[in-house]
């Protein structure tokens, strides 16, 4: 009797949990859709696009990876890429986790006020001062510098990487901090033996999103970047679409070469993004 009840009520549970398991379903397909029609397209041509809309390539062609990579000069524009991505993930997170350790681990009458100095930062889209930015970059002849570009994607990066690694370190238990005190450490010890290690997910976190934001950047990089010899895949998108015409098999092959590091980097590294934010948000 007991063991019927209790089918009858687990079968009850699913079927109450089937809508919400649809709508993940659909939700799901909405999302996964635009990947997987680019990834169709990139094996098209360019008329077979308005012929079949939908439906599978009449030939899996290959040689459109090819002529993207040719054309779309992605090779030059990924290592300019790696390099922008590279240095400035680097860079923002030293400085945000040297700030955050000090701001969360020290005392000081004003380290509260300097904490919200910089999270105001994030009230403050880097998109809404892009004129001032435009004019400084003309005045100072930093259009076309790599170390200006970075230096914005710096600023822009700090105050939110600041927030949620602050956060982070400000629930890390401070018997670690005095047991390295005791032993003769000093305040470098203990950010580079004890945070950074404990740390290791935020920063995982961080750097994710930091890699990702700036892999896919358009309107920082098409402002002050000129030369296409400099260029970064973003920009190197454009090399597809002209006044009369645009080569969308081209765009959607260089589209999918341009995710592709964006997929490794995430999927390795999936397991400390929910563990890193959540920390970061509760802690402190």
């Amino acid at each position: 009797m007991m063991s019927t009840i209790t089918r009858y009520n687990m079968t009850g549970k699913k079927w109450r949990l089937a809508p919400f398991y649809i709508g993940i379903a659909l939700l799901s397909t909405l999302f996964i859709y635009p990947l997987i029609y680019t990834l169709l397209t990139s094996f098209k041509t360019n008329g077979e696009i308005f012929s079949n809309y939908f439906g599978l390539p009449e030939s899996w062609r290959f040689e459109n990876y090819a002529h993207a990579w040719v054309k779309g000069k992605i090779g030059a524009y990924f290592m300019n890429s790696v390099f922008i991505c590279t240095v400035y993930v680097a860079l923002v997170l030293l400085f945000s986790s040297m700030a955050s350790f000090v701001l969360a681990r020290l005392r000081g009458k004003w380290l509260t006020a300097v904490f919200y100095f910089f999270v105001a930062g994030m009230m403050i889209p880097v998109h809404a001062i892009l004129i001032p930015l435009a004019q400084t970059s003309v005045s100072l002849g930093l259009s076309d510098q790599y170390s200006f570009l970075i230096g914005i994607y710096i600023a822009s990066g700090v105050p939110y990487m600041i927030f949620i690694m602050y956060g982070f370190m400000k629930g890390l238990p401070r018997e670690l901090e005095e047991a390295v005190i005791i032993d003769g450490g000093g305040l470098w010890t203990i950010y580079r033996n004890i945070l950074l290690p404990l740390s290791r997910p935020v920063l995982a976190t961080m750097g994710i999103l930091g890699f990702l934001s700036t892999w896919n950047d358009l309107i920082l990089a098409l402002l002050f970047i000129k030369k296409s010899a400099m260029w970064t895949l973003s920009l190197g998108l454009l090399n597809f679409s002209g006044f009369y015409t645009t080569d969308y098999v081209g765009l959607c092959s260089a589209i999918v070469l341009v995710n592709i590091p964006t997929i490794i980097v995430y999927i390795s590294l999936q397991e400390y993004v929910e563990k890193g934010l959540t920390a970061g948000a509760v802690k402190g």
